[in-house]
């Protein structure tokens, strides 16, 4: 394609990303210096058509750009901005983060909330998954007289709590007891922990079903460890866009993003070949994504330790500056963790 040809597609694209109507020869020739003339814009555009860019809505003069155009410009700004990075911003985001957030899934929560309130996109994060083989250590702590707050820590810095309910027990019984559990249970094999016997003195037998409870929750600890997590924000940041303001349309995506399973499927269909990714419309298996682009990011905590963030929103978005965006968040995040 030459290069008329790719400076009046790259402004039909960028006009109708910025008002979603069919754009015409009229208004490239009074709004862009193509240095031609409005007849020529209409054979370039005519030309564009028959070559699959381009797509002519019913009874409308104008033409609007194909899921081909948009792979075609992503593409070139791939190319521009495949080595941008903006170290400063990044850390300026990463400080952000860690100031409210204690632990992981807060740090994921604020993430997203970030991105989609910037992006005004609909933002995603699936978090890292761990590789936890066994508890490191059990906290039991008294907190009334009829709760206990029970802490499981993995050996690769997972972390459950529970609340459980207590009865006549003492804090000499709630140290008794978490020592045991300790001396039992810490270090061994996730798959082992269910068959374990504990023996327990005549003093602390009445307490055997308190401790069983304990034992099935370690037991079941590493269904949190192989389950992976995604966390979304700004759902409703899809109505401000044209293309959604069919409500029905509107909440069948709010339901699919909503459907985790689903949308771990969708998100995780194909394998990371760039660095920054883009999924544009109809190159989404899903039916209800095929209006729909995603970029999205891997971030890496080390060689075998990896999540994914990304945005969701309708074909016609901007391109270049959520790409830069996602970039900088994918830094954050990344350097973020580590400090972590």
């Amino acid at each position: 394609m030459d290069i008329r040809k790719i400076n009046i597609l790259r402004a039909i694209i960028e006009a109708y990303i910025d008002m979603p109507t069919p754009v015409g020869s009229r208004t490239l020739s009074k709004d862009y210096d193509l240095g031609v003339s409005s007849a020529t814009i209409r054979n370039e555009m005519a030309d564009l058509e028959d070559l699959g860019f381009l797509n002519k809505p019913h009874q409308s003069a104008g033409r609007i750009p194909s899921d081909k155009a948009y792979r075609f410009y992503v593409d070139e700004i791939y190319e521009n901005f495949g080595s941008f990075e903006d170290k400063l911003t990044s850390k300026k985001l990463k400080d952000e983060i860690l100031r409210s957030a204690n632990n992981h899934e807060e740090f994921y929560k604020k993430t997203v909330s970030l991105l989609a309130d910037i992006s005004n996109c609909t933002a995603y994060l699936v978090a890292p998954e761990r590789n936890d083989t066994e508890i490191k250590r059990i906290v039991l702590v008294k907190l009334t007289e009829k709760e206990a707050l029970l802490v499981l820590i993995g050996n690769k810095g997972v972390l459950e709590r529970y609340t459980l309910e207590i009865e006549g027990l003492n804090d000499e019984d709630i140290y008794y007891i978490e020592d045991r559990l300790n001396e039992k249970i810490t270090g061994i094999d996730f798959n082992k922990i269910k068959s374990l016997k504990i023996s327990l003195s005549d003093d602390y037998v009445k307490h055997a079903r308190f401790i069983s409870n304990i034992i099935k929750l370690a037991s079941g600890f590493n269904k949190k460890v192989s389950s992976v997590e995604i966390y979304y924000d700004g759902l409703t940041n899809i109505l401000n866009f044209d293309e959604y303001k069919d409500l029905e349309k509107a909440r069948e995506f709010m339901n699919l993003v909503e459907d985790k399973d689903s949308l771990f499927e969708i998100l995780h269909e194909n394998n990371f070949s760039r660095d920054i990714e883009v999924v544009i419309g109809e190159e989404n298996s899903a039916s209800l994504m095929k209006e729909n682009t995603i970029i999205r990011a891997n971030f890496n905590l080390s060689n075998d330790t990896f999540g994914s963030i990304g945005i969701i929103g309708p074909v016609r978005i901007d391109y270049s500056r959520l790409f830069k965006l996602l970039k900088v968040f994918r830094d954050a995040v990344t350097n973020g963790l580590r400090e972590m």
